[in-house]
C-alpha cells in the first residue's frame, strides 16, 4: 500500500463515521493507520490490551481505546518527496483568530503565582484555548503539514464521530516500554528557534527541568533508573530543555502503576500534583479533553501476543505521548479549529511572558492551517 491509498481509506473511514487514527512516530517514514470496524466507544482502565489509546488530561476520566480485536491496522512507508509541505493559499484556510483575553490569562498566572509564593505550590502548568474560524478542514493537508514540519514530533489525526476531531505534533514521551524495558523524559523550558540548538537557559527554565525531573525520579522510587544530562531538544520553531530517564518494568509496577506514576506529569500539570490539578480543572474555567492528556500505541505486538496478568509480555511494546501542540477541529457550518497553548508558572515567572509564550506556541498549529 502507498501513501496515497492509505490516505483513501481514510478518507471512506471519516465518511463512512468509521473511528480512526493515523500517525507518524518521531523520526520514522512510515505512516500507520488504525480503523475501527464499527462506530462503538471502547474504554480502557487498566492498560491490558492492546490498541490505540487516548486518554483525557484529567486522569479520573476513561481513556479511548480503538482495540486490536476491532480494528484494522495498515501502514506505509513515505518519501521524502511526499513530505513536501502544500501551498494551500490564504483564501482557502485562513479566517480570524479569536481566545481567551490576553487579561484573563495574566490574570490566571498571577492567581498561579500568589499560591507559589504561599507556599502551596512548586510549579503550576496554565493554559488557555485560541479559536480560529476556517473556511474548511482538510486532514490530508493538515497531516501532511504536521508530518512536514515536526519530523521529531509524533504527528497524528484521530477522529471519532462521538467525541471529534483531532490532529497534532508532540515533542513529549509519556514513555515507552518493550518488554520489561522503558523510557520516559523531563520537558520542560521554551524559547524560539533561532537556527542554532546551542543556546543559553535562564535560571527560570533550568529550575523548572530540574523540577520535572526530580519529580519523575522521586515517583519511580525504588526502581533503578538510568537518567540522562539534561540537553536542548528542538520541536519545529520552539526548543526545549529534555532529559531522558529509562529503567526496568517488575510486577509491582505494572504498566497501568507506571502510568499512573507518570500522568499527568509535572511538565503539563505541576506540582503538588493533586492540588496543582484541582486548582487547573477549577480556575482554566474550560475543560481541556484531552489537551495534556496522552495517546499512542498500547501492548502492541508484530506477533499478536496476548498480554499478561501483570501487563508485562516479552515483545509487547508501548509508545505513548503527551498530547501537546494539539488542536480540536469543528466541522460544522463554520468550521473552525480550538487550540491549546499552556507554559508551566514558577516562583520566576512573569505573568506577561508566560503569555508571549502561549502566543509563539500557538503559531505552531498556526502554521498547520494556514492561519
Amino acid at each position: 500500500m502507498n501513501f496515497e491509498a492509505l490516505l483513501r481509506k481514510i478518507h471512506k473511514a471519516k465518511d463512512t463515521g468509521l473511528p480512526f487514527v493515523v500517525y507518524r512516530k518521531p523520526d520514522e517514514q512510515l505512516v500507520r493507520a488504525v480503523i475501527q470496524n464499527d462506530d462503538r466507544i471502547v474504554y480502557s482502565n487498566d492498560f491490558l490490551s492492546s490498541g490505540f489509546i487516548m486518554a483525557p488530561f484529567n486522569a479520573k476520566e476513561k481513556a479511548i481505546l480503538f482495540a486490536d480485536k476491532h480494528s484494522n491496522k495498515f501502514s506505509c512507508p513515505i518519501s521524502d518527496d511526499e513530505y513536501a509541505d502544500f501551498n494551500v493559499s490564504d483564501n482557502e484556510m485562513q479566517a480570524s483568530s479569536a481566545g481567551e483575553s490576553q487579561e484573563l490569562h495574566l490574570k490566571l498566572v498571577k492567581r498561579g503565582i500568589e499560591r507559589i509564593e504561599k507556599g502551596d505550590f512548586v510549579k503550576i502548568v496554565l493554559s488557555r484555548r485560541e479559536i480560529v474560524r476556517l473556511k474548511h478542514i482538510d486532514i490530508t493537508t493538515i497531516f501532511r503539514r504536521l508530518m512536514s514540519k515536526y519530523q521529531s514530533a509524533f504527528a497524528y489525526v484521530w477522529f471519532h464521530p462521538e467525541i471529534g476531531l483531532w490532529a497534532g505534533a508532540s515533542p513529549e514521551t509519556l514513555l515507552k516500554t518493550k518488554g520489561n524495558s522503558f523510557q520516559t523524559m523531563a520537558l520542560a523550558g521554551t524559547q524560539k528557534y533561532k537556527d542554532a540548538r546551542d543556546v543559553s537557559w535562564g535560571e527560570k527554565e533550568t529550575r523548572e527541568q530540574q523540577i520535572v525531573t526530580d519529580h519523575i525520579v522521586a515517583s519511580l522510587e525504588n526502581m533503578e533508573l538510568e537518567v540522562s544530562d539534561t540537553y536542548t531538544r528542538k520541536a519545529g520553531n520552539l526548543l526545549h530543555l529534555c532529559t531522558d530517564i529509562k529503567g526496568q518494568l517488575h510486577d509491582e509496577n505494572s504498566l497501568k502503576n507506571l502510568i499512573g506514576k507518570l500522568h499527568p506529569t509535572a511538565a503539563v500539570c505541576g506540582l503538588p500534583r493533586i492540588e496543582v490539578r484541582d486548582f487547573i480543572l477549577t480556575e482554566e474555567a474550560y475543560d481541556r479533553s484531552f489537551y495534556t492528556g496522552f495517546l499512542g500505541e498500547l501492548n502492541y505486538s508484530d506477533e499478536n501476543l496476548e498480554n499478561s496478568d501483570t501487563g508485562i509480555s516479552n515483545g509487547l511494546e508501548s509508545n505513548l505521548f503527551v498530547n501537546l501542540r494539539c488542536m480540536q477541529l469543528n466541522e460544522k457550518e463554520n468550521a473552525e479549529a480550538i487550540i491549546y497553548v499552556g507554559g508551566g508558572i514558577t516562583l520566576d515567572s512573569d505573568p506577561l511572558s508566560e503569555w508571549n509564550e502561549t502566543v509563539d506556541k500557538s503559531l505552531i498549529m498556526k502554521s498547520v492551517i494556514n492561519a
